[in-house]
C-alpha cells in the first residue's frame, strides 16, 4: 500500500489507527476496498439520472443497467469510503467522519435535558453505499404484518405477500442451517452470515432469556418475537456495503456512469416534469439532462430536501424562503424513527473493554488469520431481542419494542452523545474503573411523528430535523417498560456470573422519584436519547387521492412526470426492524416497475444479470 493510501486509512479515528499491524490488516482485507470505477465526465444527457448511492441508488443503477438500451447516471455527493470501514467492528468510528453528513437533531422537546441544547448526532453515510458503510449490519426484515399495513394504507402492491420475493432476491445467506428453515435464499448480491464473535455476556444473557421463558431463534423465520439467532449483512467476516454488492458487478457495462464528488443542488424542472438535475463537482456547477426520469434515493432526510429545494413541497414552507411552488406536497412529514433509550452496567473489572479489544494484537492477528473475533462484531451488539411489553409470551407475532445488549466503547460519551459536560463527567466516572454494557430499548411501532424542513434556500445548509420523539406518550411508556425488563436482565443469576451491576447515574427529576422503577426509568427517557438513525416515511407511498402522501405505489412524485423517489423516505410506516435490508427490498422492486415501462427491443445481455 502507498503512503497516501495509508495516511487517508490513517486519518480515521478508528482504535488501531497508529498500530504497526495497519499495513499488514489493509493487504489483506480480501476486499482490498473494492469500489466501483467511477468516471471523471460524464455525457449532457441519460435515459435515467439516479441521485444517491446509497441502498436505493446502486440497486437501481445496477438494476436498470441491465437493460442494454437505457443509459444510467449515477451521481454520489461523497467518494468510496475507506478500505477499514469494511471491518464491521469499528462502524461506529467513522461517525462524524468524512464518510458523514454530520446532521443534528433540532432540539427535542420531549427529551434531551442531558445534552447540549437538546440535540443529538443524527448520523448518515455519505459515500459509495450510503449508510452501509457504517450502520449496525443486522438483517432484519420487520415483521410481515408491517407491509400488509402498508397496502391496507393505499400502497397497492406494496404487501408481505408481495414484496416477499424481493427479500429473497437480494441476499445470499451462508448460514445453511438458516437456508433449511425455507425462508432464505442463497445467489443473491448482499451475503448474510452469523457474526464470528461472541462477547463474555452472550451466553449470560441468552440463559436468563432461557429461564424467563423467550424463545431464541430467526427472527426473520417463522416467528420474529423472541431472541435473535443474529445475523448480519457480511462476508467471510467483512462488511457487506451495497455499492460493493451491486455497482461492481456491473462497473464494466458501458451503459451505466457513476460520478462522486457530485452533490446535487437542485432538480431542473420544465413545468410539471423533471428534465434533469443541477450539481456542484469539486466546485464546478455542472448540469445533466433525464430523456426519461430523475430518480431521487438520497435518503430520509436530504431526498425531502432536495425536493423542496427544487419547488416540491408543502406551500407555505417553500414560499417562506422565496422558492417558486411547482407541487404542493407534504415533503418532509411523516418521519418516523426508533429512538434508543439505554441502561448502563459495569462488568467485572477483568474483562477487557471492547476498545482494548479492538487494540489487542492477537485479536488484529486473529482477524488478518481467520477472520474471526472482536473486529468481526455487528456494532458490538452482544444479543438483541425483539419483544413485547404487554406479554412475554404473546399469541400474536407483533413485537413492539427491541433489545439490544451492546458492548460499550466509553470514549463514544464524549464523540457520539453531545452531552452536556457535567452529565458526561457524571456517566464517565461511574464507569471509569470498569467495562461498560448497555441495553439498549427501541420503540419498532413508534406513534411519534417528525418532520424534515428547510433552513433556508441554500442547498449547502444542513436541513432541520425534527423526529419528535416521544410527542405520543405511548412511545415513552414502551421505553419504560423495556428498560424495566432491561434490569430483570442486568440483576439476573446469569448475569451475575459476569460481575453485572447497573451504574448510578442522578437524573433530574430523580428526587421526587423516592426509588420509583418507573419514575426514574422515565426521567431516563426524557433526559437522555440516543440516535442510531433509522428513519423514514418523509416522502410517503400511497393512494394518490390521499393528502398525506408524496408518491403513489409506483413511486412516481404525485403531479409530476419523470420523476421518482426511490429509498426509505417512501416507506409510508417504518419497519418493525431496522430498515437497510426493506430499504434494498424497496429499490428491487421499484427497478422492476421501472422496467416495465422500458421495452428494450433487444432483451438484457445475461452476462448484465446478477441474480435475475
Amino acid at each position: 500500500m502507498d503512503a497516501i493510501n495509508l495516511a487517508y486509512e490513517r486519518s480515521f479515528p478508528t482504535p488501531f489507527a497508529n498500530s504497526p499491524l495497519l499495513p499488514l490488516l489493509l493487504l489483506t482485507l480480501t476486499r482490498q476496498r473494492i469500489a466501483p470505477k467511477t468516471k471523471t465526465t460524464f455525457k449532457e444527457e441519460y435515459d435515467y439520472v439516479i441521485v444517491g448511492a446509497g441502498a436505493g441508488g446502486s440497486v437501481v443503477a445496477s438494476r436498470l443497467s441491465e437493460e442494454c438500451c437505457v443509459s444510467v447516471l449515477l451521481l454520489e455527493a461523497g467518494k468510496a469510503g475507506p478500505q477499514l470501514s469494511d471491518i464491521p467492528g469499528i462502524a461506529r468510528y467513522f461517525v462524524n467522519s468524512e464518510l458523514d453528513w454530520k446532521y443534528k437533531t433540532e432540539p427535542q422537546k420531549y427529551t434531551g435535558s442531558a445534552h447540549i441544547n437538546r440535540q443529538a448526532l443524527w448520523s448518515s453515510g455519505k459515500g459509495l453505499g450510503g449508510s452501509s458503510l457504517f450502520n449496525g449490519l443486522i438483517f432484519s426484515r420487520g415483521n410481515p404484518k408491517n407491509y400488509d399495513d402498508w397496502a391496507a394504507q393505499g400502497a397497492s402492491g406494496w404487501s408481505f405477500r408481495e414484496v416477499w420475493p424481493y427479500f429473497l432476491k437480494q441476499a445470499s445467506n451462508w448460514d445453511l442451517d438458516f437456508v433449511a428453515n425455507g425462508y432464505h435464499s442463497v445467489g443473491g448480491p448482499a451475503t448474510v452470515q452469523r457474526p464470528r464473535y461472541d462477547s463474555e455476556i452472550k451466553e449470560p444473557v441468552l440463559e436468563a432469556a432461557r429461564r424467563f421463558g423467550y424463545r431464541y431463534g430467526d427472527p426473520n423465520g417463522a416467528r420474529q418475537t423472541g431472541f435473535a439467532d443474529m445475523q448480519g449483512t457480511m462476508g467471510d467476516g467483512q462488511r457487506c456495503n451495497d455499492a460493493e454488492d451491486y455497482l461492481v458487478p456491473a462497473e464494466n457495462r458501458t451503459n451505466l456512469d457513476i460520478l462522486t464528488n457530485a452533490f446535487v443542488t437542485k432538480i431542473i424542472m420544465e413545468g410539471n416534469q423533471a428534465v434533469g438535475v443541477q450539481f456542484d463537482r469539486e466546485g464546478t456547477p455542472c448540469v445533466v439532462k433525464a430523456r426519461r426520469e430523475v430518480i431521487v434515493s438520497a435518503g430520509v432526510t436530504n431526498t425531502p430536501k432536495l425536493l423542496m429545494l427544487s419547488g416540491i413541497g408543502p406551500r407555505e414552507h417553500l414560499e417562506k424562503f422565496g422558492i417558486p411552488v411547482v407541487a404542493d406536497l407534504p415533503v418532509g412529514n411523516n418521519l418516523q424513527d426508533h429512538p434508543l433509550s439505554s441502561l448502563g452496567f459495569k462488568v467485572d473489572p477483568r474483562i477487557p473493554t471492547i476498545t482494548q479489544k479492538l487494540q489487542d494484537p492477537r485479536n488484529i492477528k486473529e482477524f488478518i488469520a481467520n477472520r474471526i473475533g472482536p473486529l468481526t462484531s455487528m456494532e458490538f451488539i452482544s444479543a438483541y431481542a425483539f419483544l413485547n411489553t404487554k406479554s412475554d409470551f404473546p399469541v400474536v407475532d407483533f413485537p413492539d419494542y427491541q433489545m439490544k445488549f451492546v458492548e460499550f466503547p466509553k470514549e463514544f460519551t464524549k464523540t457520539q452523545f453531545n452531552l452536556k459536560p457535567e452529565v458526561y463527567k457524571q456517566v464517565f466516572e461511574s464507569c471509569s474503573d470498569s467495562p461498560v454494557y448497555i441495553c439498549c430499548v427501541s420503540p419498532l411501532q413508534p406513534k411519534s411523528r417528525g418532520t424534515v424542513r428547510l433552513r433556508s434556500s441554500n442547498p449547502y445548509d444542513p436541513p432541520a430535523i425534527d423526529p419528535n420523539y416521544f410527542e405520543d406518550q405511548r412511545d415513552l411508556q414502551v421505553q419504560v417498560e423495556g428498560l424495566k425488563n432491561c434490569n430483570r436482565f442486568v440483576r439476573s443469576e446469569p448475569m451475575k456470573k459476569v460481575g453485572a451491576k447497573p451504574l448510578d447515574i442522578k437524573f433530574p427529576g430523580d428526587e421526587q422519584c423516592g426509588g420509583d422503577e418507573d419514575c426514574y426509568l422515565e426521567n431516563m427517557v426524557k433526559s437522555f436519547y440516543l440516535v442510531y438513525p433509522q428513519g423514514v416515511g418523509t416522502c410517503k407511498m400511497g393512494d394518490p387521492r390521499d393528502d398525506t402522501t408524496v408518491v403513489d405505489p409506483s413511486l412516481r412524485v404525485k403531479g409530476i412526470k419523470g420523476l421518482r423517489v426511490v429509498d426509505a423516505s417512501v416507506m409510508p410506516i417504518i419497519p418493525s426492524g431496522n430498515p437497510h435490508t426493506p430499504a434494498i427490498m424497496v429499490a428491487e422492486k421499484a427497478s422492476d416497475i421501472i422496467k416495465e415501462t422500458i421495452n428494450c427491443p433487444l432483451k438484457a445481455f445475461k452476462k448484465n444479470v446478477i441474480n435475475p
